[in-house]
């Protein structure tokens, strides 16, 4: 049975036993409920597996992807064209998710009993933005901060890479020992889907089930409404391209990365459709694609601003503008550093969570319904690398339209 289907099975029989154990229990939620106190023991494990990876994930993915980037971008005319343009996208992205999930009318129901592990008031009374300790900032759990040590490092590393080879392998490999970690604790995520549903279902009922398919179903039109008008427009206004055409060309790639749910397993695959269908140079295509797939996450970033605006309203957590900014700010750096394979970017999303004061045991409710959006979410992420690829090869000249148009 595919992971896919496991954590689909895991979310229907977690549903059931959570509505039975509700119907006919009459205290599930007592103390001294053995069935609810293992299910939280389970759920409990599997955040603190999640914690457990954040600091060494954010770290060294990013310095990793600055110095990685270092070897293929230099400050010239397309490597800035196409790092500004893979931001604004990201930028566009999130800000769409929050704008969005703004409309949607979540009750605060769930699990309104938790606590944060950051407070809002330590994060609003962090006077420095910039960092001054980073051992103390970790200590406060002050993401901001890793996050600018994190890109500084990585600017260092690739000035000096060539005299520090041995320090720049250590990171690459520390950063395959990370990634694989993050994926031998997501295995597990159909045991925890199985267990956070039954637990919230029971002791909630079924009008948890409402707000979670308003969740699913605006995280799905606010990626079809990027794909289908923010690429459009994106592509009118920079190109004389058809964007009609475009989607047609990319079809294959869509599906393609539907099923992989890999960005990075995804590339060679991409090269072929951006030089074959698109009619991209190869020395664009070369750079832009292989870039994206480690900063360009238009489909996480929509991924993260809804689903943080919508357990932000569940647990009674007021968005201003402060904390909107932060989460746009956050994420955009963030996606530098999200890797390229399968969940990804719900591990990334303990960041803005950690930032906001959003507590992350709410996370294993969004991991019912993220196993299909990260399908989604991939194939525009994809996307994305081809619109921006079609952008930058055209205001290039090395885009070949008879290839394109056919």
């Amino acid at each position: 049975m595919s992971f896919t289907k496991k954590i689909i099975v895991a979310m229907i029989l977690g549903i059931i036993a959570g509505i039975f154990l509700n119907i006919f229990t009459y205290d599930v939620s007592a103390d001294d409920s053995i069935v609810i106190n293992l299910f939280s023991v389970v759920s409990d494990l599997f955040i603190s597996a999640l914690k457990l990876v954040i600091i060494p994930l954010i770290f060294f993915s990013i310095v990793c992807g600055i110095i990685s980037l270092s070897d293929d971008v230099s400050l010239s005319r397309l490597g800035i064209k196409t790092l500004s343009l893979y931001l604004l996208t990201t930028v566009i992205a999130i800000s769409l998710g929050l704008l969005f999930s703004s409309f949607i009318d979540y009750e605060p129901i769930l699990l309104s009993n938790l606590e944060s592990d950051v407070s809002i008031d330590n994060i609003e009374t962090e006077s420095n933005f910039f960092p001054t300790n980073i051992f103390k900032s970790l200590s406060n759990g002050n993401i901001i901060h890793l996050l600018i040590f994190s890109v500084l490092i990585g600017i260092a590393a690739s000035k000096v890479k060539d005299k520090v080879k041995t320090f720049v392998n250590y990171f690459h490999e520390f950063n395959a020992v990370i990634n694989e970690l993050v994926k031998i604790i997501i295995s597990f995520t159909p045991i925890a889907v199985f267990c956070i549903l039954s637990k919230t279902f029971a002791t909630q009922g079924l009008e948890t089930l409402t707000p979670l398919m308003g969740y699913f179903f605006t995280v799905v039109f606010v990626l079809l409404f990027h794909f289908f008008i923010t690429f459009y427009f994106m592509l009118k206004t920079f190109t004389n391209l058809s964007p009609k055409k475009f989607f047609i060309n990319i079809k294959d790639v869509i599906v393609f990365t539907f099923s992989t749910s890999s960005s990075s397993a995804s590339i060679p695959f991409t090269l072929k459709a951006a030089n074959e269908k698109c009619g991209i140079n190869k020395s664009i295509s070369s750079f832009t694609i292989p870039l994206g797939a480690t900063i360009n996450m238009d489909g996480t970033a929509i991924m993260q601003g809804c689903a943080t605006f919508f357990l932000a309203s569940l647990y009674g957590i007021d968005l201003g503008m402060p904390e909107i900014l932060t989460i746009v700010i956050t994420a955009t750096i963030a996606s530098i550093g999200t890797a390229g394979i399968p969940s990804a970017g719900i591990i990334m999303l303990t960041v803005i969570f950690t930032q906001i004061g959003i507590p992350l045991e709410g996370i294993t409710l969004l991991l019912g319904v993220d196993r299909l959006l990260d399908m989604m979410r991939t194939s525009i992420n994809v996307s994305g690398d081809l619109c921006i690829s079609c952008i930058v090869a055209n205001s290039e000249n090395r885009i070949d339209e008879t290839i394109f148009k056919s």
